[in-house]
């Protein structure tokens, strides 16, 4: 059997927003395998399904995915550099010659089933966001953040301007009645728009709290194990007692009889 040391050409196909970078491809004729080598390029918490085809007839056709393989394929593999398959072809394709060989690699991202419960609610009480990480689907919960952050630190900035107007004019800076109470009124809309910042970054902070917790639980009852309480059945003597007349000597007798 010839095998080319060789290979043609070598092709990489993903989906987005996966990125593979193809590296190459060594034949080992001691141990009759293939070694590929690529880059998996994506976010770091996400898992990827990863196949490889060939093809022998310049990309008109692919045959896989194939099933003889070691290394970083299936369905939990995580992005990173110098990721390695090793194909044994001999065992997928016996009569496998290695000329005009094309590979195909599928990266496919796996979908992200959350499956934890309502304590995770404490993590977004410690950072807004965080505990949806754990009960939710979704990756980027960021913006609940940064919303509530925004809205917590412009609250703050209005009623530290607020304060600094109240002593100014405490203090009468300004030199004419006009501007002194135009600085009143100035403090006190920075004071109620202060106060509806905090109101608005504070309900988004709890809902989320809240949120999480609802859904952790939802979670919980969706993918806890059910537990499948064995019936016991206790088997209980009961006495029976039948009155019965004998039709030879008219006599009168009872009858007791134990049932299950």
């Amino acid at each position: 059997m010839l095998l080319n040391t060789e290979f043609s050409q070598a092709q990489i196909f993903y989906s987005r927003p996966v990125k593979v970078k193809f590296l190459g491809a060594d034949l080992d004729t001691s141990t009759n395998i293939i070694k590929i080598t690529y880059d998996l390029r994506g976010p770091k918490r996400r898992y990827y399904n990863l196949r490889l085809l060939y093809s022998n007839n310049n990309g008109n056709s692919f045959k896989g995915p194939l099933r003889s393989l070691k290394g970083d394929f299936g369905d939990s593999i995580k992005a990173g550099r110098g990721k390695q398959v090793n194909w044994e072809f001999l065992k997928d394709n016996p009569y496998f010659n290695g000329k005009n060989i094309m590979f195909r690699i599928e990266a496919e991202e796996v979908p992200k089933i959350a499956t934890a419960g309502p304590e995770n609610a404490l993590w977004s009480l410690l950072l807004p966001g965080l505990g949806d990480l754990k009960v939710r689907n979704g990756y980027h919960y960021e913006w609940i953040a940064a919303s509530t952050y925004i809205l917590l630190g412009a609250g703050a900035f209005f009623y530290f301007k607020a304060d600094r107007e109240l002593r100014d004019y405490n203090s009468r800076v300004p030199n004419t009645r006009d501007e002194h109470e135009r600085l009143f009124r100035n403090a006190r809309t920075d004071r109620n728009l202060s106060y509806g910042l905090f109101i608005a970054g504070g309900a988004i902070w709890l809902a989320d709290i809240v949120g999480v917790y609802f859904r952790g639980l939802k979670n919980r009852r969706k993918f806890a194990p059910k537990k499948e309480e064995e019936k016991k059945k206790t088997a209980w003597l009961r006495p029976l007692i039948i009155p019965n007349v004998n039709q030879f000597t008219g006599s009168s007798q009872l009858s007791l009889i134990w049932r299950f």
